[in-house]
């Protein structure tokens, strides 16, 4: 008995040297994609604008979400594909029933207009919760949706709260019937 939990004592590390951390360094200017895969491309995309970010493969599941980290701080980026047509508000809406499902996390109830650098329009504001803060932005066009959240501890969310907005101002949605422009649906 001694003999295998020294095994697996010792063998637990080598093995996670082998089969790595389940995270992956992300160099700034790397594309992370989710969404279900047509001609090679994931519909809802974001870009990593500074170094220090990880993709946590574990947490991820490109078909749908993907979660990367900074420290203590994590970044969620979901696509979201609507049953009936739906705009921002309606998005950002049944987003903050999601967050406070948990019972320890809210959005904020005024969320202002944003809008990325390729022209895509949504709605960014508050995320908090014990002993966490951060930020929540949606977007949505005639077919396809986003949701992206970070948060972490105050001061680690401080630290890099504008690298965490840059990355928001980056998010793509592209596919058959969507336009990067959701005019009239922030």
């Amino acid at each position: 008995m001694a003999l295998a939990l020294l095994v697996l004592c010792a063998g637990m590390p080598l093995l996670d040297l082998a089969l790595g951390s389940g995270r992956r360094q992300l160099a700034p200017g790397t594309i992370v994609s989710v969404g279900t895969e047509s001609d090679g491309v994931r519909p809802v995309a974001v870009t990593v604008t500074h170094n220090g970010w990880v993709l946590n493969k574990g947490n991820s599941s490109l078909s749908g979400y993907a979660q990367l980290h900074s420290a203590d701080v994590v970044f969620n980026l979901s696509v979201v594909i609507p049953l009936v047509p739906f705009d921002a508000r309606e998005l950002w809406d049944g987003l903050a029933r999601i967050v406070a499902i948990g019972g320890r996390t809210r959005l904020g109830t005024r969320p202002r207009p944003i809008t990325t650098a390729h022209g895509l329009s949504g709605l960014i504001g508050t995320l908090t919760g014990r002993g966490r803060t951060g930020t929540a932005a949606v977007y949505a066009t005639d077919t396809l949706g986003a949701t992206v959240t970070a948060a972490g501890p105050p001061v680690a969310f401080q630290n890099v709260a504008a690298q965490v907005e840059a990355m928001v101002r980056t998010v793509t949605i592209s596919g058959p019937g969507t336009s990067q422009t959701s005019e009239g649906r922030p």
